[in-house]
């Protein structure tokens, strides 16, 4: 079938190939750096510039058009992307070489037609993130398995369900215990499941991406220090990196309020209010990261994933209790005695993945 359509995709190719002022333009639906291109597409075509398009995202003819280009031209992993724009004088890839070169590279290039994949000549690379911030998909996963851990170990959620388990403990059912805290932690995952997504799309729409990519190595750094100061200084200078205290009154009634699974579960949604303060810089860390690199549809599974590790303490939590392996107060106690050691070592992952980026950038 790939053979096929190869076939067919060349003959297409050599039907249009000899197009005076012609140009091929990749594109994909949802691509933050196609849109900031696409209003210097129109202008190319309003000039009399043939541009075809080709949207690969949704369309496998496309994106294999697109890796014939990609590989007839020695295009090295790294630099692959949309959008791409070939003409015959060489390639553009990325919305910051479009945007800069494109108007003035396709207005001297005379009545030349679309090359096809072995002819482009001159040729030039730019990518829509430059090759030293453009990352792969495997260390956006580390990236952000990395703040995921920091937020999976941060003292505020766990001491918000070991409130809610206590309250529940007490009515000595241990299997509703059970189910509404699974019910209370599928919540939490579903209210940041949710955040994460809106988030990530007003970076995009406010097209901020660029300037939020800038700054999260920074703001990793900033919050590994704030936790390395609770770790040296516990709760100097007025504040920590976890839930105020003046707001712990008022969410504790909240949740010795609940006495069912279905409360549970919409306690959840109530409490991520509470939590966003301590546990919302490593995440958005990483909406910043992604946004700037990925779009929606292909950022899904980063954010599933994330989420996944952010609950999985809870969830190990609620099912030793269940099995009576362990205690509220004794899960508290632990708490309390490492509390300053969990700050230590959540500000250490937050500090290497600051400078990591950092050190990409310079």
């Amino acid at each position: 079938m790939k053979l096929l359509d190869s076939i067919l995709l060349l003959v297409f190719l050599i039907g249009i190939a000899h197009a005076a002022d012609c140009a091929y333009y990749f594109y994909g639906i949802g691509c933050p750096h196609c849109a900031r291109a696409e209003p210097v597409i129109k202008g190319l075509e309003v000039s009399g510039v043939e541009i075809h398009r080709f949207e690969m995202y949704q369309n496998s003819s496309n994106a294999l058009l697109l890796n014939m280009f990609f590989d007839a031209n020695n295009v090295s992993q790294r630099n692959m992307g949309v959008p791409a724009l070939f003409y015959s004088g060489g390639y553009m890839i990325g919305d910051r070489a479009i945007i800069d070169k494109a108007p003035y590279v396709l207005s001297y290039n005379g009545s030349q037609p679309c090359p096809l994949p072995g002819e482009i000549g001159e040729m030039a690379i730019f990518s829509a993130a430059s090759p030293a911030t453009k990352m792969t998909f495997m260390e956006l996963v580390l990236f952000a398995g990395g703040a995921a851990l920091v937020d999976s170990i941060n003292p505020c959620a766990i001491t918000v369900l070991l409130i809610l388990l206590s309250s529940l403990m007490m009515a000595g059912d241990p299997k509703r215990a059970l189910r509404a805290g699974i019910a209370f932690i599928a919540s939490i995952y579903i209210a940041y499941y949710l955040f994460g997504i809106g988030i990530f799309s007003a970076l995009q729409i406010a097209g901020i991406t660029d300037l939020i990519y800038n700054l999260v190595g920074f703001i990793a750094v900033a919050i590994g220090l704030l936790n390395i100061k609770d770790y040296i200084w516990y709760g100097g200078g007025g504040f920590m990196m976890e839930i105020p205290r003046s707001w712990r009154p008022t969410l504790k009634a909240i949740l010795e309020s609940v006495t069912s699974v279905p409360g549970a579960f919409l306690m959840g949604f109530v409490v991520c209010l509470f939590e966003l303060p301590c546990t919302g810089g490593p995440y958005f860390f990483t909406l910043g990261l992604l946004s700037n690199q990925m779009t929606l549809e292909s950022v899904l599974p980063i954010l599933a994933f994330y989420n996944l590790l952010f609950v999985a303490p809870l969830i190990l939590i609620v099912l030793l209790m269940y099995f009576g392996w362990t205690t509220v107060n004794s899960v508290e106690e632990f708490k309390e005695r490492n509390i300053r050691n969990l700050h230590l070592l959540a500000g250490l992952i937050m500090l290497v993945l600051g400078a990591a980026l950092l050190l990409r950038w310079f």
